[in-house]
């Protein structure tokens, strides 16, 4: 319950408020990633906490001494957590590891190429399946509703982000 509880705070700041705090991203996908890689390959619990709040330490130093460096490495963190989440909302599943690496190289190709719009797009992804990661887990609902909060607050994080981008 406390890691759903955990996964919506930091979606929902994910979600709305992604590019205008680099270095908070950064942490929280430092957070996510390490917090993810350690529920899915050794079964969770207050490790991945603790671990990810390390790696969100960090990333969100980093964020602010190395930007450009630290957004290649936030683009394939974001995409290792976005993939396997979107295949678990949605029923499918390739292997973990597999999907994490095909996001992984999604999310940094995303930030080389397209750097703003990638780091809307990839928080407001990242923000949207952990909120609804979270909703499934704590409400109990199914994976045809869950997609559907996904989808709605993808748009609603990307319009956001988006106004503010400026």
């Amino acid at each position: 319950m406390i890691n759903a509880l955990l996964g919506l705070v930091a979606g929902l700041i994910l979600l709305f408020a992604g590019k205008r705090f680099f270095w908070l991203v950064a942490g929280l996908v430092g957070f996510l990633f390490a917090w993810g890689i350690i529920e899915n390959v050794f079964g969770g619990g207050w490790l991945a906490v603790i671990i990810g709040l390390v790696l969100a330490f960090v990333f969100g130093w980093l964020a602010i001494k190395f930007v450009k460096i630290v957004a290649y490495f936030i683009g394939f963190a974001a995409g290792a957590f976005i993939l396997p989440a979107l295949f678990g909302l949605f029923g499918l599943n390739l292997g973990f590891l597999l999907e994490a690496l095909i996001g992984g190289v999604i999310g940094l190709l995303l930030m080389v190429f397209v750097f703003d719009w990638g780091l809307i797009l990839l928080t407001a992804m990242m923000g949207a399946s952990a909120v609804g990661g979270g909703i499934q887990e704590v409400l109990g609902v199914g994976q045809p509703i869950t997609g559907l909060v996904f989808l709605v607050l993808l748009v609603a994080g990307v319009f956001v982000q988006a106004r503010s981008k400026g």
